[in-house]
């Protein structure tokens, strides 16, 4: 969809782009793009790298691996943004690698993140669309508290009782199972300028001490997200929310085969830029069944993606057919 995109696609780009690089280190096989279907022009992105290389009086190859780490770096970077800089460590986390040129980056970002774990979806091209259908339904109300003073536990009741007819009618006018309902609360400390989500899902709305037990919640809540609570302070119950949900049926086609103990095969080998040319084995995706492993260096194709394998990193396929990637 890229106007005029990579200078292999043919659609008159000329300046080098990731894909350029990625098609020149041998990572992209330009014969059999999109599954054969949109061959790609090689020599194109030979051109556009030769004219970064002479810029910056570099060898072809030393260009194509500057873009390739440079653009590794950069989305390194973002995970940073969101993580680091919040307080979260990444190494903690395994690194999800969706969308069709993630599983070429992945490794790599990862590495510098320090990550030891990657996860690669068969349908890692099109999760977002894969995720959309495959979620349950939801459709969320909510209504503020305008009485001054703390909330009574009447005014509770009957927000939440308005709130659950509003939600669940809205839904069963196009869902016809079963609805499940969740509550929750915004709320805040008297002298606070924000909010806070309280998940009050399985709260006894006929408790004697509902507004007690709200509150403690709200505590509880505002400690795990800011390390601190305080008890001594007004807390005001500014929003109700509830979303019905409803179940959407997964089917029976998320799982794989069963396990399997025989050898994957590759299907070819190719030269890759993996610190030096190497000649590396190439597997289908679609070959791979669940219980195979293999460890790099390799490359993993599929119609819509391709993912990288580094030397001493080792790949499980689960019960999903998913890859699990571990670094060395």
């Amino acid at each position: 969809g890229s106007v005029p995109g990579p200078a292999c696609y043919g659609n008159g780009g000329l300046a080098a782009t990731v894909t350029d690089a990625n098609v020149v280190l041998g990572y992209l096989d330009a014969a059999a793009f999109m599954g054969g279907a949109r061959p790609l022009d090689r020599a194109a992105s030979e051109a556009a790298v030769d004219r970064i290389a002479e810029a910056l009086a570099l060898s072809r190859i030393e260009a194509a691996a500057g873009i390739y780490k440079m653009i590794n770096l950069k989305m390194a970077d973002g995970i940073r943004l969101m993580t680091l800089r919040r307080g979260v460590d990444p190494r903690k986390f395994a690194l999800l690698s969706f969308g069709g040129a993630a599983g070429m980056h992945a490794a790599e970002v990862a590495r510098e993140l320090e990550i030891k774990r990657i996860i690669v979806p068969t349908v890692a091209s099109v999760l977002s669309a894969w995720g959309m259908l495959t979620s349950d339904l939801r459709y969320e109300v909510s209504r503020t508290h305008y009485g001054t003073g703390r909330i009574s536990a009447d005014e509770v009741k009957a927000l939440f009782a308005a709130l659950e007819e509003q939600a669940a009618g809205r839904l069963r006018d196009w869902f016809k199972d079963d609805i499940a309902i969740e509550r929750s609360a915004e709320m805040r400390y008297g002298e606070q300028v924000f909010e806070i989500d309280v998940p009050l899902g399985d709260l006894d709305l006929g408790a004697a001490d509902l507004v007690a037990q709200i509150e403690q919640r709200f505590h509880r809540r505002h400690e795990e997200l800011y390390t601190y609570a305080s008890r001594g302070q007004e807390v005001v119950f500014v929003n109700a929310r509830v979303a019905a949900v409803g179940k959407v049926a997964r089917g029976g086609g998320d799982v794989g085969e069963a396990a399997s103990a025989a050898p994957c095969t590759p299907r070819g080998k190719r030269q890759a830029w993996f610190g030096a040319w190497r000649e590396v084995p190439v597997y289908a995706l679609d070959d791979l069944k669940p219980g195979y492993a293999l460890a790099g260096p390799a490359i993993i194709e599929a119609e819509t993606t391709t993912v990288l394998v580094d030397s001493g990193d080792r790949v499980a396929v689960n019960p999903l057919g998913w890859l699990d990637i571990t670094l060395r």
